[in-house]
């Protein structure tokens, strides 16, 4: 227990973003990294998906990128959001403890990307979420 009540005398800089000294500017190149990835991953994967359940050409038309773009805002959401609240809990914790820049970072951050996901989706994400956190 008395691991929980040390602090980590650092900055968020000198632990989270490294490469960059402003959170706002961090925030917004993790942002910007974490759609292209998204994009990269999700696009073939919903085109591959519909060309194997052999969908119709309407599909294609209307539906195909609105899904590429929910699941790509989830995922670059996820990431975003990370670094933006491992930033204001250090802001407003003063320091780094134990839980900060792990648990405490990425519980609010995957909840609020999971919301932006489609709702037959955020069942299967939500455990695939809390299957991520390591338990000892």
């Amino acid at each position: 227990m008395a691991t929980f009540s040390k602090s980590i005398p650092h900055s968020c800089y000198e632990i989270g973003h490294t490469w960059e000294p402003s959170c706002l500017v961090s925030f917004y190149q993790i942002t910007r990294g974490a759609l292209d990835e998204a994009f990269k991953i999700y696009a073939p994967l919903y085109v591959i998906a519909a060309i194997l359940r052999r969908r119709k050409l309407e599909y294609y038309v209307y539906k195909l990128f609105p899904e590429i773009l929910q699941s790509a805002s989830f995922l670059t959401a996820n990431g975003g959001l990370y670094i933006a609240f491992f930033c204001i809990l250090r802001r407003l914790f003063g320091k780094f403890y134990f839980l900060n820049p792990g648990f405490l970072s990425a519980l609010p951050a995957s909840y609020l990307a999971i919301l932006i996901e489609r709702k037959s989706r955020r069942g299967l994400l939500t455990i695939y979420m809390a299957n991520l956190i390591p338990f000892k």
